[in-house]
């Protein structure tokens, strides 16, 4: 299960070129940006929050435990759980403990012990809408806790931490292609280099360059410029244009998966 290795794993200048037509201009980084930074500085891999407005929001440290607040009650403290295989969709739960430690209460001023009870936690790799600001994040999360169910969205807020490096095409909307089926005989690559927020690559004929804003698992990629060698290569558009529209990835198991509208629109795999 991809997303079970996912949270173990936790713990030269171009030829002449022309400008790439782009579809959409880059993003301004995200709200959360300078939150998430915050969390990461303390060591949380994971954050979730409900999709209803001020319902509730959850932190988890894939190493320590886990922290779940519902603004309408006390907030719960779990030790991390082993993470166990769910459906399908390769999602994971965690089953967890509350009460062997201490849990706020909703002032969050205090702590207080807590009677031991359970806390399940289901992630899954569906996509899910925030309602209050309309943005999509790659992850939904339900929550049984306090005798009821919880519903929201999750990010891996350390996920773009494991973008740089060089990614070959595997599927191109849920087909799988194979280097023969283009004019270079390659297959197309990414190549990722966050530190100067820059990316490079092939389409499988022409070579491009552009650049990369990702924060969590949502990215924006804009090409501005390609080569202009000459090919009898329809996917190459496709290509370009599916790139820029994604806006979250995920990645596990050395393969990226980059989604537009919260569907797969490609996956690539991670070169030795």
């Amino acid at each position: 299960m991809w997303l079970i290795s996912l949270i173990s794993c936790n713990r030269s200048a171009l030829p002449s070129t022309k400008t790439a037509d782009a579809k959409k201009a880059p993003v301004a980084p995200l709200p959360e940006a300078a939150q998430w930074r915050a969390k990461r500085q303390t060591g949380i891999d994971f954050v979730a929050a409900g999709i209803t407005p001020s319902e509730w929001s959850m932190d988890i440290d894939f190493s320590r435990q886990i922290l779940f607040k519902p603004y309408s009650s006390a907030t719960l403290v779990a030790e991390m759980p082993k993470p166990q295989p769910i459906g399908k969709r390769s999602g994971v739960l965690l089953d967890a403990r509350v009460g062997g430690g201490l849990v706020a209460t909703a002032s969050r001023r205090s702590y207080a012990a807590n009677r031991p009870s359970r806390m399940k936690v289901y992630i899954e790799p569906t996509a899910a809408r925030d309602n209050l600001t309309g943005r999509t994040y790659a992850y939904t999360v339900r929550v049984d806790a306090n005798g009821r169910r919880y519903q929201g969205y999750g990010s891996f807020i350390k996920g773009s931490d494991r973008l740089d490096g060089t990614w070959t095409l595997e599927t191109f909307k849920g087909q799988r292609v194979r280097a023969g089926q283009f004019p270079s005989n390659e297959l197309p690559q990414l190549m990722i280099d966050l530190s100067d927020n820059k990316v490079e690559g092939t389409t499988g004929c022409n070579k491009l360059k552009g650049e990369i804003i990702a924060d969590g698992d949502h990215v924006q990629f804009t090409v501005k410029n390609t080569t202009n060698k000459k090919c009898a290569n329809p996917f190459e558009e496709t290509y370009l244009e599916a790139l820029q529209q994604s806006t979250l990835f995920r990645i596990g198991k050395d393969r990226l998966t980059l989604l537009a509208n919260g569907q797969y629109v490609m996956t690539l795999t991670k070169a030795p």
